[in-house]
């Protein structure tokens, strides 16, 4: 089992550079907080989409530790 989720090895690939490299979280930051913002100014409120974005990423890192 890989140490990374299908959205790190996603965007990795989409930016030909390794799940592992900083662009990587700094993205899924930058895509959770725009979908923050579109949910104020939309008024749709699906809050659940930053925190799954976010723990897609942080779950690597939890399965790295219990490896």
């Amino acid at each position: 089992m890989s140490k990374y989720t299908k959205l790190q090895t996603m965007l990795a690939r989409t930016l030909d550079t390794g799940p592992e490299d900083k662009e990587i979280s700094a993205i899924i930051d930058c895509v959770a907080t725009w979908f923050e913002i579109v949910s104020e100014n939309v008024g749709i409120q699906p809050s659940s989409i930053p925190t799954l974005l976010r723990w897609q990423y942080l779950q690597s890192e939890l399965i790295e530790n219990n490896e």
